[in-house]
């Protein structure tokens, strides 16, 4: 299973070895631009072979599974998802039936987190891609004063 590591805003990547947990910052400007995703085969001086997805987005992702509703803002469409992943800019939900939607609408989201209180989150957000009953959608607002910014602070690492 190939590891994860995280480009930084200077183009660069940390890989750790997973033998000897030595560590090395190679500059991966070079792969910025690809839209697929990019797997590099990494050698430790240690003489270990491992194998780095090298990952992209600007927060990290986490899958889940959220219980939730939303509304259309555009038509009163209403029904109900899941969330499957969440970052800190946005979130991926799967619909429990087909909807009129396209990307730009903008929906109201309601779920529950999985932390102890149970919090419920309310938050708008803006369909970015449609793929089947999968909905990849951006926060309209990024900034979570709420029970959300919390989670995402203390729940993702």
């Amino acid at each position: 299973m190939s590891q994860k590591v995280f480009i930084a805003q200077n183009n660069t990547a940390t890989f750790v070895c997973p033998e000897c947990q030595k560590s090395k910052t190679t500059d991966v400007s070079k792969y910025k631009n690809i839209e697929t995703a990019v797997r590099v085969k990494c050698k430790c001086p240690c003489g270990h072979s491992y194998s780095v997805l090298l990952e992209r987005r600007k927060h990290i992702r986490k899958n889940l599974n959220l219980t939730g509703t939303f509304i259309n803002i555009k038509n009163s469409g209403r029904g109900n998802m899941t969330v499957t992943d969440l970052s800190r800019s946005g979130l991926r939900i799967k619909l429990n039936s087909p909807q009129d939607l396209v990307p730009g609408d903008k929906l109201n989201l309601e779920f529950i987190l999985d932390d102890k209180q149970r919090s419920v989150v309310n938050k708008e957000v803006i369909v970015r891609s449609i793929k089947n009953l999968s909905i990849g959608a951006e926060f309209s607002h990024t900034e979570h004063y709420d029970k959300l910014g919390s989670y995402l602070l203390f729940n993702f690492g």
